[in-house]
């Protein structure tokens, strides 16, 4: 695969296309960061450098892989965040998609989208698996901290969904559950600070297991 074209040229054309996007310092310091996070990535896996684009953009979901390996982003997803709260599951999720050579486009013809759509869900779930791998070799995390991570990351995004706060992005599954339930029967071994879907509004280790089996706070993922 050839690198894409830098950043700089893809920022300029969306400033055209999109009207102007201007990333206050804040945005651009955690833009910085995950580029460098997205190096360590496709280093580790040996695979060609991603572009990162920043700009308004339809539907539900705060970030999607592009074909040639352009990930792209709403400004507001670069937005400082509370302590405690992080996007990094998103961006593992995206990245996982690129090094699984997940980059796609959707089939032109109407007779093919159900078959898209069953396999596309599929590729959801292996780019979740392969994220809490990533959030190990970027964030240089234990595998069973970035497991909390993905699976707190998703029991917020279901409660999102349920609540109507946000809409389920192309490709995914309808049900948040199925999401949750896949990645915990990847990753037995982190069962003791898993929860199964659905038992209720939040997992139980939010508040006691999950904090004393693995010494981590809970974080409160945003799942836009």
């Amino acid at each position: 695969m050839s690198r894409p074209p830098g950043r700089g040229v893809w920022l300029a054309l969306l400033l055209v296309l999109a009207g102007c996007t201007h990333l206050t310092p804040a945005q651009r310091t955690q833009l910085s960061d995950w580029e460098r996070v997205a190096g360590r990535v496709t280093a580790h896996y040996r695979v060609s450098a991603v572009t990162f684009l920043v700009g308004e953009q339809d539907g539900p979901g705060g970030g999607a892989l592009r074909p040639g390996g352009i990930i792209t982003f709403r400004p507001d997803m670069l937005e400082p965040l509370p302590p405690g709260q992080s996007r990094d599951f998103l961006l593992a999720h995206e990245l996982a998609h690129w090094v699984l050579g997940h980059a796609h486009r959707r089939p032109p013809d109407e007779a093919a989208t159900v078959g898209w759509d069953a396999h596309q869900q599929r590729l959801e779930l292996d780019a979740n698996a392969e994220a809490v791998k990533i959030l190990a070799v970027g964030w240089h995390w234990t595998e069973r901290r970035a497991f909390f991570h993905a699976h707190a990351y998703l029991w917020t995004y279901r409660r999102g969904v349920v609540a109507r706060q946000i809409g389920v992005p192309a490709g995914h599954p309808p049900d948040p559950c199925v999401e949750i339930n896949d990645l915990i029967r990847r990753y037995p071994a982190y069962r003791d600070i898993a929860e199964a879907c659905p038992s209720g509004p939040e997992p139980r280790w939010v508040e006691d297991a999950g904090r004393r089996e693995s010494g981590l706070s809970a974080p409160a993922i945003d799942a836009r």
